[in-house]
């Protein structure tokens, strides 16, 4: 079937999209992502300085201690890492999920989207149907327009050297 011209390109990517999970050999991949992201998405909402730190983080190994604490899953396209999300569980209460940043290499394309929906899939799956995330500022709308409520801004505290503004989130799993 060849495409037509008025398909939506997030359509066409949706399909040559794959999910999985993260492994040790793709770390590598994940630091050059989160990095570059992080620069080209956030240059309206955070200092050059906050920048420089988070990627100081990434490229440090406490980074890959922080990876290992969480699923965490990327969104390959062909060979290329386009986007990552994690989970872990988080609270006393046993029903609450903490959702990882979503980090995309192509914005408005739909991949942040099927992350989302992968990670907050698999809590459920494992008995989580609240969710809990941080984002900033340039993030939120897209969580917004999938059902996550700003419950609180602050800082986001990554390591004694990395700290970034940021809106807290919360969102209830549908029945």
């Amino acid at each position: 079937m060849i495409p037509s011209a008025v398909t939506a390109p997030a359509t066409l990517l949706s399909h040559r999209l794959q999910v999985r999970p993260i492994g040790l050999d793709d770390f590598s991949e994940v630091r050059y992502l989160h990095a570059s992201a992080l620069s080209a998405q956030t240059v309206d909402v955070l200092t050059d300085e906050e920048v420089a730190a988070f990627k100081a983080l990434v490229y440090s190994p406490a980074y890959t201690d922080i990876l290992m604490q969480e699923e965490v899953y990327g969104a390959w396209l062909e060979d290329e890492l386009v986007g990552t999300v994690s989970w872990h569980a988080i609270g006393d209460d046993g029903q609450s999920a903490g959702i990882g940043p979503v980090f995309v290499q192509y914005a408005r394309l739909g991949i942040g989207r099927r992350l989302l929906a992968e990670a907050e899939a698999r809590a459920r799956q494992s008995g989580f149907d609240k969710f809990a995330g941080w984002a900033t500022a340039n993030a939120v709308p897209f969580f917004q327009r999938l059902g996550y409520k700003i419950v609180s801004r602050g800082v986001k505290t990554l390591s004694p050297t990395c700290a970034l503004p940021v809106a807290f989130l919360r969102k209830e799993a549908r029945a």
